[in-house]
């Protein structure tokens, strides 16, 4: 018996001797010049948040009409108007004899939407009265601030309730008056208008869908829209016809894209163009698509530089976790990028994973959802080579990171995030590092 009690305490002493040394790992020539080096991991350092103010982007040529508007207790009052042009087929001198029907417009859901689903979206179509163009100095592209007059006599109008899953068409009757005139120019072959797709859109400079500014919710719909004339053609049986109008320049295919940020947190953004997390409840917002994003810094991350026996940077990893809550009621972007950019907030070059094979691609955060508490819910970027920029350049500067969703999805995605700085405990950031030290 008392042989067995000795070999258990020299085992036990064993274990505790092993356990309580440092583990000393030979990196060789990958790593350090040194023989021996330990790895020290440090996620004490903080990030500093803001919310910019995006002025304006590009919303023609997107490849999508979007419908609605949403109320959102920090985002403001979004709303959602687009406009478009529409042109007649190739004329064929075959309507003398025909009668008019019914006008309509015919959308068909991309299956995107944001906000209350259950509720009908109010639209209204309207007559633009204007040429619909681009700027003087930029005829391809035309941003979300940009608005052509219409006719306050509605073409149309429909509550419409959408189910996403299932995009089915949508049919929006217009007016009778519209669709006789346009018929009486199909039947008389010296009309002028109907001839070229220059005339025409001369005689109809296009197309507003709009909503009231208290709607649930935006859908979003294929730019296949359609302004469909039913019709019908003396035969042998009275035969029943269509005529498609369809989208003309796409790059005169754009939304306006409205927020009213009145008695939110974020209402004085427009003026002050940046406002830090420390005036905002210790948060920053993003949305590119309602007019703001979050920027990221790290204003202590060269402090690395200071600890004991640091050698070289390893690894260093950003977690961002989504104020808990935020994305109860409001879903997160599946998808978040992370863009390099200067005091000028303008957008750089999106961090990307580290090259394997000797290609890289971008990174979008590999959101996971913590479906039990929330709490673990959380984006992950391998910042590596970001904050080893960071430990080379000394400098004093406001350059930083920004949170954005990807591209070309940026300026039509409505989802949005919160995220809280060293302050907020229901959101902060994590900026992990392991260095190698210098084993002394």
């Amino acid at each position: 018996m008392p042989k067995k009690i000795q070999i258990f305490f020299l085992l036990l002493f064993s274990i505790l001797w092993f356990a309580c040394k440092k583990v000393d790992i030979q990196f060789g020539s990958q790593f350090l010049d040194n023989d021996f080096t330990q790895i020290v991991k440090v996620d004490t350092f903080t990030a500093s948040v803001s919310t910019i103010y995006v002025d304006s982007f590009v919303t023609s040529a997107k490849g999508v009409s979007l419908i609605g508007g949403y109320s959102d207790p920090v985002f403001g009052m979004v709303n959602a108007n687009t406009y478009f042009e529409v042109v007649p087929p190739a004329y064929v001198d075959s309507f003398r004899t025909c009668t008019f029907d019914s006008l309509c417009l015919v959308l068909i859901p991309d299956k995107s939407y944001y906000g209350d689903t259950t509720k009908p979206v109010h639209v209204n179509v309207s007559r633009v009265t204007q040429t619909i163009t681009g700027y003087d100095n930029n005829l391809l592209n035309i941003y979300n601030t940009r608005q052509f007059s219409v006719d306050p006599n509605l073409l149309g109008s429909k509550d419409i309730t959408i189910r996403p899953s299932r995009g089915d068409s949508i049919f929006i009757r217009l007016s009778d008056n519209l669709g006789n005139e346009l018929l009486n120019k199909l039947k008389d072959p010296n009309d002028i208008d109907i001839k070229t797709n220059n005339a025409f859109l001369q005689y109809l400079f296009g197309l507003r869908l709009s909503s009231p500014t208290n709607s649930p919710a935006i859908y979003g719909c294929k730019d296949s829209v359609i302004m469909r004339m039913y019709y019908k053609k003396p035969a042998l049986y009275l035969q029943n016809r269509v005529l498609n109008f369809t989208l003309a320049n796409k790059n005169h295919h754009f939304t306006n894209i409205v927020a009213d940020r009145t008695g939110t947190v974020l209402q004085n953004i427009s003026t002050l163009k940046k406002i830090p997390s420390t005036a905002t409840g210790n948060m920053a917002f993003s949305s590119y698509s309602a007019g703001v994003m979050a920027k990221i810094k790290f204003p202590t991350a060269r402090d690395v530089l200071k600890l004991n026996n640091y050698a070289k940077i390893l690894q260093a990893s950003l977690i961002i976790h989504p104020m808990q809550g935020s994305f109860v009621s409001y879903p997160l972007p599946p998808k978040l990028r992370l863009s390099n950019t200067t005091q000028l907030n303008l957008i750089g070059a999106d961090l990307a994973s580290p090259a394997t094979n000797g290609t890289s691609a971008v990174q979008y955060g590999n959101l996971f959802m913590d479906g039990l508490y929330g709490v673990n819910t959380a984006y992950t970027y391998d910042v590596t080579a970001y904050v080893k920029s960071l430990m080379a350049d000394g400098t004093l500067n406001d350059n930083g990171l920004l949170l954005l969703p990807p591209s070309p999805a940026l300026e039509t995605n409505f989802n949005r995030v919160m995220v809280g700085d060293k302050f907020n405990l229901k959101g902060q950031m994590q900026l992990v590092i392991l260095y190698a030290a210098v084993v002394q």
